[in-house]
């Protein structure tokens, strides 16, 4: 091979494109909030792809989101090197700009955002931009091996950064201690909290939280610069720092946190004990109005919700701690909103810096991209944890167990159907209040043959939850979890089945999003 032609092969380019993003992800964690060319790209791939895209693709690849936002970026890096090596015999200049446009690109859009270092995130960019201009640079032929080893070098930098990163948080958390609460809850028994094989914890610990969002990574709050401001149309406004606030009397709330994307019977959720302070006494001591106007809530990565006075003052929560222990980054630190009965996308906002009180509603941040702000309820439901779907059991008293919830009611009752008999009340288990969720379980008689279990909850207000399958959109999930149980013989669920399975769901799901977007067209 010529040097020329080394030059300008597209396999060149491809690796010059995934080193230039390892480059760019190295050079971002020099800074301690410099964001790379990679993350802003994820970042702006959700700010600008149309909302029923961004629904439907959710569904389809539920947890794996964030991930797959990473593989596009990097893979876009990788192909935009590639056709630049390309072109680079014709045009050189044309060569350079293609190569090194994502990452440009990317570097700008990360600057959009506020968490973003200018100088960290320049130097991230150059770097991409230098090593992706390598592509098409005349260099002397070089060994396979000696670019596996280059490739293999950048890859374990970003597993280190990542590991260092995960440390820093750790050490930080450390440092930030979490004040004793004035008004703690009551510790719960050993017996409360153990939950049979299968089912889901009582409370979770911040490494068995789900982590949602729509930032890349999260964003890296200096704890020592950051404040609370509390401002808009109020008669005092007023800043917090963080040691300020957390001189505040602080209380323990146990909360369950849905996304609005979970499906029927999913794993978008949990819930957990966190300490904190009501919003309403922010808004008391910076003297706005009792229940008239709206509760602009502003994060540092450019998210932001907007709530009803009235409903903020009934209800919500600025979180700092979980678990006992300072709010995890992924988690939202230094601080956190919690609105219960309202899903994560309609009132959980990570990475909390900025209320402001306003006489006129603003749209939040997915109410510019065609969202109708407000209207993604908690809707009473219910799941069955053990047995999961497809499930064999013996023969014989089985029990089965899950979860219910009717944020911000409270779930009254729990009623289980076995095939097409009657519906059967189940156990509760112990209360963690209306804002969390209430296990339960049920005996029944497992008789040989396959077999259909469904599960229903009633709110303290009265109501059954609602069985008719929804997409999120235009008023949130609903419908009625379903399994199917083997109960005798050999049957064993195959692995390939199982996926097949999870893909026909996710298909199904997406499918309904899609359908609810083009039945309902956003106002």
């Amino acid at each position: 091979m010529t040097k020329d032609r080394l030059a300008t092969d597209p396999r060149i380019g491809i690796w010059a494109g995934l080193l230039a993003t390892a480059a760019g992800e190295i050079a971002a964690s020099v800074s301690r909030r410099g964001r790379s060319p990679a993350s802003g790209l994820a970042r702006g791939m959700v700010d600008v792809s149309p909302a029923m895209l961004v629904d439907g693709g959710v569904a389809l690849v539920g947890q794996a989101d964030k991930p797959g936002l990473v593989v596009i970026a990097t893979s876009a890096n990788a192909a935009a090197a590639a056709v630049g090596a390309a072109v680079a015999s014709r045009s050189a200049v044309l060569g350079v700009a293609t190569s090194t446009f994502p990452h440009a690109l990317g570097g700008l859009l990360a600057l959009r955002h506020g968490d973003a270092s200018t100088s960290g995130t320049a130097a991230a960019t150059a770097a991409g931009v230098f090593v992706a201009s390598a592509a098409i640079a005349p260099v002397k032929p070089a060994p396979r091996f000696a670019l596996a080893t280059v490739a293999a070098a950048g890859v374990a930098a970003v597993v280190a950064d990542r590991r260092s990163r995960r440390g820093a948080a750790d050490q930080l958390r450390t440092r930030a201690k979490l004040p004793k609460p004035a008004r703690p809850l009551s510790p719960l028994t050993s017996g409360e909290v153990t939950r049979p094989r299968g089912v889901a914890p009582l409370l979770f610990e911040p490494d068995q939280f789900p982590v949602i969002d729509i930032t890349v990574p999260e964003p890296r709050v200096d704890l020592d610069a950051w404040q609370l401001q509390v401002d808009g149309e109020v008669a005092a406004p007023f800043a917090l720092t963080l040691p300020e606030l957390l001189a505040l009397p602080l209380e323990e709330r146990d909360m369950l946190m849905i996304c609005v994307h979970n499906p029927v019977g999913g794993d978008r959720m949990g819930c957990a004990r966190w300490t904190g302070i009501r919003i309403a006494d922010l808004l008391d001591r910076a003297g706005a109005p009792a229940d008239q106007g709206w509760l602009v809530v502003e994060a540092v990565d450019g998210y932001s919700n907007v709530l009803p006075l009235a409903e903020a003052r009934e209800r919500a929560f600025l979180a700092v701690g979980m678990a006992g222990q300072p709010l995890p980054r992924e988690h939202g630190s230094p601080a956190r909103l919690l609105v219960p009965g309202r899903t994560g996308q309609d009132g959980q906002t990570k990475w909390i810096r900025r209320l402001t009180v306003t006489s006129t509603a603003p749209l939040s941040y997915w109410g510019k991209r065609g969202w109708l702000d407000g209207t993604y309820p908690v809707h009473p439901s219910a799941r069955i944890d053990v047995p999961s779907d497809h499930d064999r059991v013996d023969a014989g008293e089985e029990v089965a167990h899950g979860y219910a919830w009717a944020s911000p009611a409270g779930v009254d009752a729990v009623q289980v159907q076995v095939d097409d008999g009657p519906w059967l009340d189940a156990d509760l288990g112990v209360d963690l209040g209306p804002e969390a969720w209430r296990p339960w379980s049920l005996p029944w008689h497992a008789v040989p043959g396959r077999h259909r279990l469904r599960v229903r909850c009633r709110a303290v207000s009265g109501d059954w939850q609602d069985e008719t399958a929804a997409a999120p959109y235009p008023h949130g999930v609903r419908g009625v979890h379903t399994v199917t149980v083997h109960v005798g013989g050999s049957f064993v669920r195959p692995v390939a089945y199982r996926f097949a399975e999870e893909a026909r769901t996710r298909l199904s799901w997406g499918l309904r999003s899609v359908a609810a977007w083009r039945n309902n067209p956003s106002q």
